[in-house]
């Protein structure tokens, strides 16, 4: 079962969003405080989700620091969501991450292989 860290920063939307993957058999954990700091270092996911529809810069630094470490390279981050001129500026920065709409996550993360 893959483990999956969402990142959204509302915590009524976020509890909609993972009832899918959660449904899917996906253990989920989560983050949406933004006055404390998600740690998940000593406990990472398979897969990091951080929707992007609200602050995504907050999001978008979660996914810097996970692969700044080569060792947690590895690690896919797929980004869901989000205005369109805010998703230009995290491709430019985290090209490799997965990008989809909310509607989409699901199905992405079934097609993302994990090691």
């Amino acid at each position: 079962m893959k483990k999956i860290f969402f990142i959204h920063f509302n915590e009524e939307e976020l509890k909609e969003k993972i009832q899918p993957l959660k449904k899917a058999g996906y253990e989920v954990n989560y983050h949406f405080n933004t006055e404390t700091v998600a740690d998940f270092r000593d406990n990472l996911p398979d897969i990091l989700a951080i929707c992007l529809d609200r602050l995504p810069s907050h999001g978008r630094r979660y996914a810097e620091w996970l692969w700044e470490a080569k060792k947690r390279q590895q690690i896919p981050i797929v980004f869901c969501g989000g205005k369109p001129e805010k998703i230009i500026v995290v491709k430019e920065k985290l090209s490799n991450a997965f990008f989809c709409s909310n509607e989409e996550l699901l199905s992405v993360i079934k097609k993302i292989k994990t090691t």
